[in-house]
């Protein structure tokens, strides 16, 4: 009896074992983000592209070199930035911030240049008035202080 009960807890914990395991994917942009994150952790934990961070007095500007621009970017930036904006929004430093990407864009002399592609930035207000804990929920092009984005990403 006690055998079959031990052989059920062990079925038991190897199912549970692989459902978490099969519940994650290898892209699992998540950091645990507290006072000691650096903008740069946050950034590097959501992007595999190279990029760059400047901060001023609560004013953070990230640039982002997406070099492997297809089909189906745009929805994968903005995800990715919105995600972004909201890990940021729980550093405390963090008043005015905004993402800038660049895409290599072949120049009508066949040159391919890095140029901005989409830029979101939030005012500090507005970027208060946000519900982060919700990102997923939130449409940031229609809620950033100012949204642009390169003829090369509209639909």
């Amino acid at each position: 009896m006690i055998l079959k009960k031990l052989l059920y807890v062990m079925v038991f914990a190897s199912l549970l074992l692989l459902l978490t395991a099969c519940g994650r994917s290898d892209d699992s942009k998540e950091v645990a983000v507290d006072q000691n994150t650096s903008v740069e952790d946050i950034v590097g934990a959501i992007v595999k592209n190279e990029f760059t961070v400047e901060e001023s007095k609560g004013v953070v500007t990230i640039s982002i070199q997406d070099t492997d621009v297809t089909e189906g970017s745009k929805s994968q930036m903005l995800k990715d930035s919105t995600k972004i904006f909201a890990d940021l929004s729980k550093l405390k430093d963090v008043k005015t911030p905004a993402v800038t990407w660049y895409a290599p864009l072949t120049e009508p002399d066949g040159d391919k240049t890095m140029t901005e592609v989409l830029n979101i930035y939030f005012s500090e207000e507005d970027y208060h008035k946000v519900d982060w804990a919700n990102y997923l929920q939130v449409d940031i092009e229609s809620t950033a202080t100012n949204y642009h984005e390169s003829e090369a990403l509209e639909d």
